[in-house]
Order: structure tokens, then sequence, then C-alpha cells
């Protein structure tokens, strides 16, 4: 991790990485608390997240960048997860959720799960992020009208609710979260614009306290805001299956996010973050903040996005934004609880717009009906269901879609030799021809499905006779139990019509596999042809070796 040089052999520019952790922490700490309380939390535990995450995370991820901080998605699964949870239980029932996920993120980190990122396809991460980004906004609805009597626990449905007691809003409440969003929009479009949260915020607070008898609701009517660091909390470990699922989806929501705010951009080096580097140090993140009453972190678009922008040279800048944090909480406890709840709504409601990706959307939809009609699923799934359980079966979907994709992928091509000597190929035989031989060459997948798709694609032998089969299987690094079957099968077809099968171009581990399964006994071991390094050879010798089988049948 020896970064002190970089960028072409300049060496690490402190103040430069400072002054990026100054404007990130001053960016952090509204979007800290506003996360907090939509967790369904004291805004405390989000403020002890963005303390703890990059504090861990700036040392043990692969990213050099990205900073491993509260989200919207992993504070809308937590909420979820807490749901039901009484006030007295919440903290530790939050505090083993966060562990739990931290130990999930670590475990698929070391079995190098990272890759599996490239099987979640772009519709389904698109539907399942827009879907969270307007979660994330209609979530606020009741912050920012002030009307609490909704005790619908969907989101659509309890900022359906507020429309409809339009009547019972607070206005009061309304202007405040108006005139946050209004600043903080404008803010935005001046030299101000990384400190445009906390610049906004701070007008909120004082117009509210100056207002005598203000109705509305602010951070400290309902949560004690301590003026000290997190304090260690251990987990109950006994109420781990209750909760495995809810960590086990904000462990996998960590992933997704984590992953793609990582390649944002590469490391100094050039080269892109190791995912599942990154996912193993994500998850030491979660065990901390959650040790220390923190709720779940992640890969945080915002947080990262800030620093960036304010000129961040090095992992120092997230380590030194972690301390700013530390201190900001610790010296102002008392603004942070005569913050208007409505104005945190205001907040989260921009953050949530911010986040939604109109460009990526459009790209879907305009890609294919098939694109469209699955970020709409993921989309509206997302919005139905619980979010742990959205995420959860939006990865069972990728698999499935993969699993199909690459089944409609296989193709089979038979092989002959043109006159110039090479190898042709052109559509395979539907019937073998009796004393023929037949080279075919399967592309594709063959897990799964795609092993059946092949057995239909396979020529048959029912009118053959004293016939060849060869299959080249170069570039199979292992073959399923899937294919295993198929093949057999197709042996056993034609050796009841006097046929024989020969594999050709078979690498090491598959033929151990073949040998485990008894196929390579079934077929025999002169049937089966090893991998040779110039192209065609075992398939040339095995049509020779056929040939001259036939010959001897008679």
């Amino acid at each position: 991790m020896n970064e002190k040089k970089n960028h072409g052999g300049k060496r690490l520019k402190f103040p430069q990485d400072i002054i990026a952790a100054a404007t990130g922490s001053i960016a952090a700490l509204p979007e800290g608390m506003a996360l907090g309380a939509m967790a369904g939390m004291n805004p405390i535990h989000g403020l002890y997240a963005s303390i703890i995450g990059p504090l861990i995370g700036s040392w043990t991820t692969s990213s050099v960048y990205m900073v491993v901080s509260t989200t919207g998605a992993l504070a809308l699964a937590t909420r979820g997860a807490l749901h039901g949870i009484s006030q007295d239980e919440k903290i530790s029932v939050l505090v083993l959720i966060t562990i739990l996920a931290g130990i999930i993120q670590i475990l698929m980190g070391i079995f190098r799960l990272g890759y599996l990122i490239r099987f979640v396809s772009n519709s389904v991460m698109r539907g399942f992020l827009s879907a969270v980004a307007l979660t994330i906004v209609l979530s606020q609805f009741a912050d920012i009208s002030g009307y609490y009597g909704s005790k619908h626990s969907n989101k659509v449905l309890k900022a359906l609710d507020v429309i409809l007691h339009y009547k019972e809003i607070n206005f009061y409440a309304l202007g405040i979260a108006m005139l946050t969003i209004i600043m903080t929009l404008y803010l935005a479009t001046t030299k101000l614009k990384n400190f445009s949260m906390f610049f906004s915020l701070t007008a909120a607070s004082l117009i509210t306290f100056f207002v005598k008898n203000s109705p509305i609701r602010l951070v400290g009517n309902e949560n004690k805001i301590p003026n000290e660091l997190p304090s260690l909390m251990l987990p109950q470990y006994e109420n781990i299956p209750d909760v495995f699922i809810s960590s086990l989806a904000i462990a996998l929501i960590g992933f997704i996010q984590g992953a793609g705010v990582g390649h944002m951009r590469p490391n100094p080096d050039g080269k892109y973050p190791d995912s599942s580097k990154d996912l193993r140090g994500e998850g030491l993140a979660n065990i901390a903040s959650g040790f220390f009453t923190g709720i779940p972190v992640g890969g945080s678009v915002s947080h990262t996005s800030v620093l960036t922008s304010a000129g961040a040279y090095s992992r120092w800048a997230t380590f030194i934004s972690a301390i700013m944090i530390g201190l900001l909480v610790y010296t102002m406890s008392g603004f942070i609880e005569h913050l208007p709840m409505a104005a945190l709504g205001g907040i989260l409601i921009i953050s949530g717009f911010w986040s939604i990706n109109r460009e990526g959307i459009l790209t879907i939809w305009e890609t294919s009906i098939q694109a469209r009609c699955i970020m709409s699923f993921t989309f509206i799934a997302t919005l139905a269901v619980p979010i742990q359980y959205a995420v959860l079966g939006s990865v069972v979907l990728t698999f499935l879609l993969h699993i199909v994709e690459a089944s409609n992928r296989v193709k089979l091509k038979a092989l002959i030799v043109a006159d110039d000597g090479f190898l042709k190929e052109i559509q395979p035989p539907s019937q073998i021809s009796s004393k023929e031989v037949v080279m075919l060459h399967p592309s594709g997948s063959l897990f799964f499905a795609g092993a059946y798709v092949l057995k239909d694609l396979l020529p048959k032998a029912d009118k053959a006779e004293h016939s060849v089969v060869i299959i080249g299987l170069r570039g199979r690094k292992e073959i399923g139990s899937t294919f295993v079957t198929v093949i057999k099968e197709y042996h056993e077809h034609l050796k009841r019509h006097h046929c024989i099968l020969k594999l050709v171009g078979v690498g090491q581990v598959v033929y151990h596999q073949l040998d485990r399964t008894d196929l390579l006994e079934e077929i025999g071991k002169e049937n089966v042809y090893r991998f040779d390094t110039e192209l065609g050879r075992p398939m040339m010798r095995a049509r020779k070796d056929g040939y001259q089988w036939i010959r001897e049948q008679h």
C-alpha cells in the first residue's frame, strides 16, 4: 500500500488531501444524519457509520478513491430489516445485522466472488437503483409534510396516504423543506456546491430556532444526540437466524453498489480496483461500524464524488475526512439536535433525484424490448416489496437470465476439410449417414441448460451404422454433470447403432473429470484426444483414426 509516489512520480500532496477531506466531511455530515434517520434510527448512528466506515475502508479496500460510508439503499434495507423491532432492541439488532453483513462480505471476498458482479445485468441493476432512488424520495413525504399518521410500511402507499391527507399537512414543515431544497439546488450551481447541503441545513435550523413555538419536528425532539464518540457494543448472536436474510441482502446491496463506485475512477497506477478485495474491505468496515453501533456502510457514490471533485489525491483524504467528521460530531451535538426533520427530508429528496441515471435508463429503454421489460420488472418489484427481498429477487432473476441467455447462445457447427486443406464450418446434419465421420464443434456455455440445448442439436444415428462422431472440446476448462449426462446418453445412442464417439482437445482438468465420472472408460481412452497447442491437429488425427476404424469393420 505504499503510495508515496503516484501520478507520474509526484510526491503525495497532503495539503490537497486535507482540503478535499474538509470539504468531504462537511458534505457528509448532513447526509449521514439524514440516512441514519431514514434507517429508522437516531441520526447519530448514521454519523457513527460516516466516521467508522471511511476510517477502516480507506486502508482496506483495493480502490484508492472509493469512500465506504452510508448510502440510501443500505439505509432503506436497514429500515426494512428493523421493521417490527421494539425500540429497546433496535440498537442491538442493528449491531448484529451490520456485523453479520460484514462477515458475509469478507467471506465473499476471500472466495473471490467479486467477479459475480459481471453476471448482474445492466437492466436489473438500473431498475433496482432507480427504484431505490425513487423510494428514497417517497420515504421523505412524511417528514417534509409533517403528517405522520400513515401506518403503511410500503413507501409508495405511505406517500400516497400523505397526499390523500393534504388537509393535515404542516405548511411550516413543507416551507422549511422547500427552502432547503431550493437553497441546496441554487448553491449547487455556485462555487459553494460542495457545501450546499451544509449551508442549507444551517439556514433551515436558524429559521426554526428564531420562530417562536415552531410546530416543526426537530431531530432532538425524539433523539438525544450525545456529544461523544461511539462506544463499543457486542452483538447478541442468538438472533442470527432472525436477521440472516436481511444481512445477506444488505451484503449484496453493498457488493453491487461498491463494485459500481469502485470502478468510477482507476487507481493512481492506472489499474481498476479488485472487486474481491473491495468486498473484504467493505466487510471489515461493516464489522467495525456494527461494533460501534453504526448503520451498514458501502461504496458511496455521493461521498466519493465529493472527495474526488474536491481534489482527493490519495487514501489519506478519506481517512482524514473520517477524523474531521468525528470532531464535528463531538463538538456540534447541540446544532444537530436543532436540525428540522423536514430539512433532512429535503436533503434526501435531492440525493434521491440526483442518483437517478436518466441517460442510463434511456440507453436500456432503447436497446431492446427484453432489456426494457427486465428493467421495468425489477423497478416495480423493488417498489412493491421490502428492499431486502427485492435485491435477493433481483440477484436470482439475474442468474436465471444469464442461464437462459447462455443456453440460447449454444451453437453447433460441423467441420469439413475444404479443398485448400483447412477446416471449414457448415451446418451440422440432423441425421448421420452410415460409414461417415462427422466432426462437430459446439460453442457457448455447456453448463446447465446449455448442455440440454446441445443434446437437441446433436445429429441422430437412427439410420446410421459404423459411423464416427467427433466432438471438439478445445478451450473447455471444465465440464458440468449435466454435460457428462448428455454425453453418456449420446454415446449409448451411438453404440446401439454400432457407431462410436470421440472427444478431442480435452484439457487436463476435463480429462480427470471424464475419468472420475467413468465416462473415460465407457468411451474408451483411445477415443479421447488430449489438448494440443497446434490448432486442428487432434481433430485431424481423430478424423484419420475414425476412417481407419470404419475400414476395419469390414
